[in-house]
């Protein structure tokens, strides 16, 4: 104030300006900690769920190579069988490729190779064995594994390998929307300073700082809220 009872027009303008730039630069400090809390979040899930990608991997590794070893042992035993004529020993390892295709195989070996359903769920309903047909085994005998199957035994690796590049992916967008808000906080301080400045000032002069702090709060204002707030 100059007189009693009289306002000063500029003390007033640069308290509202240092009142409203110290509140807005509070609101995108605020948003910025949210936006880094999001992003680290999100970063911490894509690690998570990438772990769980390299177990899944893991776990279909052992899956084909388990898959791997009946086929070879199948192989052998068809193999030996298909030169023997009919009798106890051609029996013996026919039986015993149709038991290790039964109880060995994975799910998803078993269907790559186009076995009948039906052995297979009487074994798994009742735990008892059904032979194949000889025709069946040696045509099996002569099957490897396809694309399909190679998809499906890697399909759980691929789909959490994606979900993590996803959560990935969110991280680095949230972090980028966080620093954006620290920039903005940086805006508005640069519009306190100036403001701030005005005051120390009792010439003409204090204006043109006034002015100026005003354009910077206007430009901080306007990007703000072109940010996406959480």
């Amino acid at each position: 104030m100059t007189n009693k009872g009289t306002f000063d027009v500029f003390e007033l303008l640069s308290a509202i300006l240092l009142g409203l730039g110290a509140t807005l630069c509070s609101v995108a400090s605020y948003q910025n900690g949210l936006w880094n809390g999001k992003s680290n979040e999100s970063f911490a899930q894509a690690t998570q769920v990438m772990t769980k990608s390299a177990d899944s991997g893991t776990y279909a590794d052992a899956k084909i190579g388990s898959d791997s070893a009946v086929k070879m042992k199948t192989i052998e035993a068809l193999t030996k069988a298909h030169m023997l004529p009919p009798g106890d020993e051609r029996d013996y390892l026919l039986r015993l490729a149709s038991e290790l295709y039964l109880r060995e195989f994975s799910d998803e070996a078993y269907d790559d190779f186009d076995l009948p359903l039906e052995p297979r769920k009487h074994y798994d309903k009742t735990g008892e064995l059904t032979g194949f047909s000889a025709e069946v085994l040696f045509e099996a005998s002569e099957r490897d594994f396809s694309k399909t199957y190679y998809r499906w035994m890697y399909e759980e690796k691929v789909r959490n390998a994606e979900e993590a590049s996803r959560h990935f992916e969110d991280g680095q967008r949230f972090s980028t929307i966080g620093d954006k808000f620290a920039l903005n906080g940086v805006q508005y301080a640069m519009a306190l300073f100036f403001a701030g400045l005005g005051l120390v000032f009792k010439s003409r002069v204090r204006w043109a700082f006034l002015v100026l702090g005003g354009l910077v709060l206007g430009v901080a204002i306007t990007y703000m809220f072109q940010l996406p707030w959480a």
